[in-house]
């Protein structure tokens, strides 16, 4: 008798876990279909839910990354927010296993990781890929050397490099000497956009040992003015370590430490209304990210050269001052 009521007992829990279990993927799939119809109000309470269940929650999480990634490169653009949401969370977690499935969207061809994350990429990736990647200068010089990504990927790749000099990962000459051996290679090609860009990111770490190389990259027309002048540039090694420090103290935060807290701010998750303004792309009117903290503010709308680690948003006037945006015109082809 008594082995009799122990085995009922013992069933009567297993099918409690299991109707407990069962309630858990029920509510975590709520939460997952509250991210996707995000778009005025952040949901904080599904949010607050997949923290609480982090383990059950990083894989549907990838899952809407990975999703999202394959519709887009079949042309069939997600309509909700899910896979937008996922990459902050994702990072929150400190999620490494999410790296590949981010990896595939962020490196889809032309402007498709801006129609799913929108301006998010060239504000927060290069913030993403420290925390996420095992061995990040891997990740990185792959993605620099990578002539099908979005320039702007492969520019995020190469700012990631300053972080992991400010975080004490790497030190800055072995920044310096990694990003100097992708620029010769840039120069050889031809390739202006992305050797500007890394020239704007040496910059940063006041590059007396790419000197001649970066003299090269001037000389040779890669480097246009609304990126990085030659004066930042010798200005920047004439200042050495304090320059390096000045631009080390102006990086943003690695990784997320709270999406709440990140993106509560931004207009399209505030509740009030937002001030009227020509419509952006896709994701860039979901979440538009606000200054990242290495630019310098712009307090005018007078168009100006860049300053080092300054970089023109997408959606910006172009600096060359023709009146329209920078992606319409200097950065058409970036």
């Amino acid at each position: 008798m008594d082995q009799e009521r122990d085995q009922n007992i013992s069933e009567n829990r297993e099918n409690v876990a299991e109707d407990s279990g069962d309630s858990i993927d029920r509510e975590l799939d709520a939460a997952m279909a509250e991210l996707d119809a995000a778009i005025g109000k952040l949901p904080k309470a599904a949010i607050e839910l997949l923290r609480e269940h982090r383990d059950l929650a990083v894989p549907r999480l990838i899952e809407a990354v990975r999703s999202a990634a394959a519709g887009a490169r079949e042309g069939d653009l997600p309509e909700g927010n899910a896979h937008f949401l996922a990459l902050f969370l994702l990072t929150e977690f400190r999620a490494t296993e999410a790296l590949p499935a981010i990896l595939e969207a962020v490196c889809l061809p032309g402007e498709l990781p801006f129609d799913l994350f929108g301006d998010t990429i060239t504000e927060t990736l290069a913030r993403i890929l420290p925390v996420l990647a095992d061995d990040p200068p891997e990740v990185l010089d792959a993605l620099i050397a990578n002539e099908e990504l979005n320039e702007y990927v492969r520019w995020e790749g190469a700012q990631s490099y300053i972080i992991l000099v400010r975080d004490g990962r790497i030190s800055r000459a072995e920044a310096v000497a990694r990003l100097a051996d992708h620029l010769r290679i840039l120069i050889d090609r031809d390739d202006a956009p992305v050797a500007g860009y890394l020239v704007n990111v040496l910059v940063s770490l006041a590059p007396r040992e790419a000197r001649e190389l970066i003299d090269e990259a001037y000389d040779r027309g890669l480097v246009g003015p609304w990126i990085t002048g030659r004066k930042q540039m010798e200005q920047s090694i004439l200042e050495g370590d304090v320059w390096v420090q000045k631009e080390l103290d102006r990086c943003p935060a690695t990784g997320i430490d709270d999406t709440i807290a990140e993106l509560e701010t931004w207009a399209a998750f505030s509740e009030k209304p937002p001030p009227a303004r020509e419509s952006a792309e896709p994701m860039a009117n979901i979440a538009q990210a606000p200054t990242p903290a290495w630019s310098e503010p712009t307090t005018t709308p007078t168009p100006a050269p860049q300053l080092p680690g300054r970089k023109t948003g997408r959606n910006e006037p172009c600096p060359c001052g023709s009146g329209k945006k920078y992606k319409k015109c200097c950065g058409r082809n970036s």
